[in-house]
């Protein structure tokens, strides 16, 4: 599959099929966001991998508003991405930290590694860090930034009309 073909396959996944992720599929998700790049290749995201039934209902703690079949979004995975921020790199003169952005990439490069493998995924980022931090035992230096729903999709992604009526106008996107 070309990349052009993969980003236009990816879609925002919220209905899931009861069947587990393979173990080998879930290994090279892991490994496209372990293998990320990251400013100054710091690399301070931290993964926490939710393929259980007890580990899953913690992550629906968290985002309780997409609760479904004890999961989020009944996804039989779900990877809470975490950023330790002290181990960011951060930029001179402004101090910006690269952590927020170093996660997404990790985030990025496994939503599109799960699309090749024939899986659909969400990136969630509507959740209470508090409650998942509680929820996971995370140390006050690890921030979560976001989750990744994965799994086989039991929806449809949305014909390419009405995908593209909800993308900005190149002509806006372009400055």
């Amino acid at each position: 599959m070309s990349f052009t073909d993969l980003t236009r396959a990816r879609y925002s996944c919220r209905s899931y099929e009861k069947r587990a992720v393979e173990p080998e599929k879930l290994d090279a998700i892991i490994e496209a966001g372990r293998i990320a790049p990251s400013a100054h290749n710091n690399h301070p995201t931290r993964l926490v991998v939710c393929d259980t039934p007890e580990l899953r209902e913690k992550a629906t703690k968290a985002a309780h508003h997409f609760a479904k079949d004890g999961s989020v979004f009944g996804a039989p995975v779900v990877l809470l991405a975490c950023a330790k921020t002290e181990e960011a790199w951060v930029r001179r003169g402004d101090g910006m930290n690269s952590s927020l952005i170093d996660t997404s990439i990790v985030v990025d490069q496994m939503m599109m590694q799960a699309v090749e493998l024939g899986l659909q995924t969400c990136w969630v980022c509507m959740f209470d860090p508090d409650i998942a931090r509680e929820e996971f035992g995370l140390s006050a230096d690890t921030l979560p930034v976001s989750m990744l729903t994965l799994g086989y999709a039991a929806d449809t992604i949305a014909e390419p009309d009405a995908r593209e009526a909800r993308c900005i106008p190149r002509n806006e996107f372009v400055l």
